[in-house]
């Protein structure tokens, strides 16, 4: 009997082993593809010719210049911000123990947003500095929907849950009146809040690379703790971990990545919740890896939703915010459903 346990054992490892290795193999693949999609697809038509002459030859043509001013900003901030929201998707469901927690349930985007929003309506001057604003704002939001749900009697998933959608109609109500009082200064703000990447240019990317990959790197560092975190609170403490301590940085970080973010492309949404799910499917427990493939499928899943929104008005602009809202609201269905069969 013990040697059909440990011959189940290996072979439950095994398996598992081989899911992770799929999964990172298709996920790079479907990265790479969807890079060229990104790069390829637009009002101008670029060739895979264009792209190789971009990369490997000093000749440059009008494709070639779109490519680097126009294409690869965008395709860059694509990665980098999908990758942030799907790691601060990570985070936020890691320290809440919350499967629907997410920086724009949350109140971290909605306050970042609030911020930006009004310095740039009511103190353009000081537009050049969204990046810090971004970060107050986020903070602000975060922090207070942790003080409000941690009142009384603890806090627990549903008293988060609550705070944070407080904080965030709060919050997105201000900015909505602000837009209200000043429609002569808002055009471009309203495109911006639905989460937007057509207007980023490698300025803004220069401006917020370090704090996304110190964001990155820290959550990867963070693995191992938000692996013993998962295993409650009692057992954490009783490994010697300090939970509040842990959540205090995870919690950081998430405002680090989201502020970054919504500094400059707007509240994109439900890429961290969504890329979460998908990914636990495939591993467990292992935050190094969960947080290392939320990456690259928080990438992915920004870059094709990046390419379908240029289809939806082609050859015109739309805003990435209206595909992840339409992908998450489907997804927000499915969830309900299958909750629903399961009872």
């Amino acid at each position: 009997m013990a040697m059909l346990k440990q011959t189940m054992k290996s072979y439950d490892g095994h398996h598992q082993k081989r899911r992770t290795t799929l999964a990172f193999i298709v996920s790079v693949c479907f990265l790479v593809f969807a890079i060229y999609l990104n790069l390829a697809v637009g009002s101008s038509k670029i060739n895979f010719q264009s792209l190789v002459d971009y990369f490997f030859s000093v000749k440059e043509t009008k494709s070639t210049f779109i490519i680097h001013n126009v294409r690869m900003p965008r395709m860059v901030a694509a990665v980098m911000i999908g990758a942030a929201l799907g790691v601060a998707g990570v985070l936020m469901q890691a320290i809440t123990r919350n499967p629907l927690a997410s920086p724009q349930i949350f109140g971290v985007n909605a306050g970042a947003s609030f911020a930006v929003v009004l310095i740039t309506v009511l103190i353009p001057s000081f537009a050049a500095y969204n990046v810090v604003f971004a970060f107050v704002g986020a903070f602000i939001g975060g922090l207070t929907v942790y003080l409000l749900a941690d009142t009384t009697k603890g806090m627990t998933p549903i008293k988060l849950a609550l705070a944070g959608m407080t904080i965030h109609l709060f919050f997105t109500s201000l900015t909505q009146g602000i837009i209200l009082l000043h429609e002569d200064a808002t055009t471009t703000v309203m495109f911006w809040l639905v989460g937007a990447l057509h207007t980023i240019k490698w300025v803004h990317i220069a401006k917020v690379t370090p704090f996304l990959i110190a964001g990155l790197i820290g959550a990867l560092l963070l693995g191992k703790q938000l692996a013993v975190l998962d295993l409650g609170d009692q057992i954490a403490t009783g490994l010697g971990q300090n939970t509040q301590v842990i959540r205090a940085i995870a919690g950081f970080l998430v405002v680090i990545l989201a502020g970054s973010c919504v500094a400059i492309a707007g509240p994109i949404g439900f890429i961290g919740l969504i890329i979460p799910h998908i990914v636990k499917y495939y591993l467990n427990r292992n935050y190094f890896l969960i947080i290392l493939l939320s990456m690259i499928m928080g990438a992915n899943l920004l870059l094709l939703s990046d390419v379908l929104s240029r289809l939806i008005a082609f050859p015109f602009e739309s805003p990435v915010g209206i595909v992840t809202s339409f992908v998450g609201a489907f997804y927000f269905l499915w969830i309900t459903l299958r909750g629903v069969r399961t009872r």
